[in-house]
């Protein structure tokens, strides 16, 4: 699973960030990217996902449906993840808990040899653990680190019967810079590098910012160092932000793809859940002879 847009599915990126939103208590966010239609069978990657900050004790509750299916042969990912985070000052720390199914389609794979490919499908659990650190040196600057581990129990990733392929821990690590160049103008730098067995990956770039009456234009670039250039837009009205966004390839396959990555798009909604008021006065019935 692979989404450019990195921090619109918070749980993908760190468990701890589940919750960490002030003006409301509720977000919902999907996102879907299509890559690779130039060069085989497109990759889709689809995320859904919930959280409700403060659900007691300062602990907030994320679920998350995860869904990616990829080449000729649909090898399919179908994903549940249960995450719990909590605030402790500028402090947050999270856990995840996953239930994972993966399933392949012989049909239409040629093989050389004969293969004992006995397995169409199968389940394993996955967990993973996070924390973050936010601060804020001044009102118009604000800092926030990240680091999360997925995998720790390196479940069995294989379709052979009588052999165990583990799948590696995956190491995040973000980094985020916040700041209010204008009253209506917001700055945001990021750097975020993943690590899982042999694979490194690096993405630098940032995002803007920019307040025009009630609403909030977002461009943003990103690169992925050896791999693909991004560029995206957003708009944010009231809770509501639709992000867009495109990546270039230029890595060794752009010979074959012609420069074209994929189209990725994003939708998120926070919201507060309205409190039922309650009264606590009695009435009173006017005399008649007033």
């Amino acid at each position: 699973v692979h989404f450019s847009q990195f921090t619109a599915d918070r749980m993908n990126l760190n468990p701890s960030m589940i919750g960490n939103f002030s003006e409301n208590n509720s977000r919902f966010s999907i996102q879907r990217k299509s890559q690779w239609n130039s060069v085989s069978v497109p990759f889709s990657s689809f995320s859904s996902s919930y959280e409700r900050k403060n659900i007691f004790n300062d602990y907030n509750l994320g679920i998350q449906f995860l869904n990616d299916k990829s080449g000729d042969s649909k090898l399919s990912l179908n994903q549940i993840n249960l995450a719990l985070s909590k605030n402790l000052n500028n402090l947050s720390i999270g856990a995840v808990v996953g239930f994972c199914q993966k399933s392949i389609d012989y049909t239409n794979l040629i093989f050389e040899n004969e293969e004992q490919l006995l397995k169409y499908n199968y389940i394993y659990p996955d967990i993973g653990i996070g924390l973050s650190y936010k601060i804020f040196p001044s009102e118009i600057l604000s800092y926030n680190f990240g680091i999360s581990t997925f995998h720790l129990n390196e479940p069995n990733n294989s379709f052979y019967e009588d052999e165990i392929v583990n799948l590696p821990v995956k190491n995040n690590f973000y980094f985020k810079l916040e700041y209010d160049y204008l009253t209506s103008f917001t700055i945001i730098p990021e750097v975020f590098f993943t690590n899982q067995g042999v694979s490194n990956e690096l993405l630098i770039g940032s995002q803007a910012e920019i307040k025009s009456k009630n609403i909030k234009i977002i461009p943003f670039t990103y690169y992925r160092v050896e791999d693909a250039i991004i560029l995206g837009f957003g708009i944010m009205k009231d809770n509501l932000t639709a992000n867009i966004s495109y990546d270039i390839n230029v890595s060794d396959l752009s010979i074959a793809s012609n420069n074209r990555g994929g189209f990725e798009f994003s939708i998120i909604y926070l919201w507060e859940k309205k409190k039922q008021r309650i009264n606590n006065y009695t009435e009173e019935i006017c005399p008649k002879y007033l």
